[in-house]
């Protein structure tokens, strides 16, 4: 490609650029074929690796550059460096020193005006080869004042030494490729397993802080401190409480587990309905909502709407939880860090568990299911490590509540003491 940066390139990651255009090379609007195209070159991202991406992820700072191209209608490009990097994007809107940058910069077909409304389209991962350039396009699909998100809907491979007007019409070429799912934000993700809770825990040996623990791996995830994983962009950190009331289900036997009647602030109730014979990573989970429960009458719910269960009842408890939500830059799979604290006070006893839980995933060119456990292992192991540097100590487990309430009952869970 003419007037290449190779000087910025790192080692074997992937060179990386932000298209900037008109939102109609993105959506279906009347089309610009005439409107520029800004092209920038990116710094290496602290996300990710130089292995392919489902996912790119730019905050406002990640989009400063030193080099950056506009390109005209006719594909004439015109390039400028800059001495300290300049940043483009500001969340929502092009940022103000930038767009000074644009209005001082004629473009060669002087449609300067149209500048002043082009969004972030797609990041180009450009890996370099012999004698072709192999580019993964990753369209916006996710804004905030918080960063953007980009899935990846295509990959093309081109000769080396295409210009940037080819490379640029390639990539928009394959623009409307799943555009439905990565330009429509109730459409951008699927689930597999339905009906299917997907977790494994670590059990936290001594009492801690949960918010402190929450509030510290969400600066991290940030902060791009863990690796190959970005912040849920919007929805980075949620915070829950709530009572629950149990009851083992303990026949038929293919019916094991447990319902928990969970009362919303509206008044009526939740009931969620788990059945798994031990403690595993994949337990069956249905919820039914918007039961009323006149006087807290659970048993007899019970006996009317599940009259083949043989149950018993469980003491109550309190939860707080904490959820760091992340999504996977190699594999687009959502998963929640759940810092979780449930108290019994009916035994003065007390549980703190972080969870690791598969939620959803994001639709992108290559999505593969299979590799779901394998992103889960890898995150439960990223936070073990953030634990232990922390100085906290924990164990790999499938714990459950279930198994927590029954040692409750049995006597065999010590009582709760303070935090020191």
């Amino acid at each position: 490609m003419n007037d290449n940066p190779v000087d910025d390139a790192v080692g074997t990651e992937p060179e990386r650029y932000l298209l900037l255009g008109d939102v109609s090379l993105h959506f279906p609007l009347a089309p610009r074929p005439d409107s520029p195209l800004v092209v920038l070159r990116l710094a290496p991202s602290p996300f990710g690796s130089a292995g392919p991406q489902a996912v790119e992820y730019l905050k406002p700072a990640s989009t400063a550059t030193r080099w950056a191209m506009l390109l005209d209608g006719a594909g004439q490009g015109v390039t400028r460096r800059f001495t300290e990097p300049v940043v483009a994007w500001r969340g929502t809107s092009i940022d103000a020193d930038f767009a000074g940058v644009l209005a001082r910069w004629r473009t060669p077909g002087d449609r300067t005006a149209d500048l002043e409304t082009i969004t972030p389209l797609a990041v180009l991962r450009v890996h370099r080869g012999a004698g072709h350039d192999r580019t993964e396009v990753l369209m916006c699909s996710r804004m905030r004042e918080v960063g953007a998100l980009f899935a990846r809907v295509a990959t093309v491979e081109l000769p080396a030494g295409v210009t940037w007007s080819e490379l640029t019409r390639a990539a928009l070429t394959r623009a409307h490729d799943l555009r439905d799912q990565v330009a429509v934000e109730w459409q951008e993700f699927t689930h597999f397993e339905e009906q299917t809770e997907i977790e494994l825990k670590l059990g936290l040996k001594e009492r801690v802080s949960p918010w402190g623990l929450a509030s510290g791996i969400a600066a991290d995830v940030r902060d791009g401190h863990l690796p190959g994983f970005v912040p849920d962009v919007g929805n980075e950190l949620q915070r829950w409480h709530f009572q629950q009331h149990t009851f083992e289900v303990l026949e038929p036997v293919a019916e094991r587990g447990y319902l928990g009647f969970v009362q919303k602030p509206s008044g009526d109730y939740e009931l969620k309905h788990k059945v798994f014979a031990a403690d595993a990573m994949r337990r069956t989970e249905t919820f039914r909502q918007g039961l009323e429960i006149p006087a807290g009458d659970f048993a007899g719910v019970l006996a009317r709407d599940y009259p083949g269960l043989t149950c018993r009842r469980l003491p109550s408890f309190t939860r707080c939880r904490f959820d760091v939500n992340v999504e996977s830059t190699a594999t687009g799979h959502f998963f929640g860090i759940e810092i979780d604290e449930v108290v019994v006070p009916e035994y003065d006893a007390v549980l703190q568990q972080v969870e690791i839980e598969y939620h959803r995933s994001r639709v992108h060119d290559g999505l593969d299911p299979a590799s779901i456990d394998t992103e889960l292992y890898r995150l439960a192991d990223a936070v073990g490590e953030w634990l232990a540097k922390a100085g906290v100590t924990a164990e790999k487990t499938f714990y459950s509540k279930l198994s927590f309430l029954r040692e409750c009952v049995a006597g065999e869970r010590p009582p709760a003491r303070p935090v020191e």
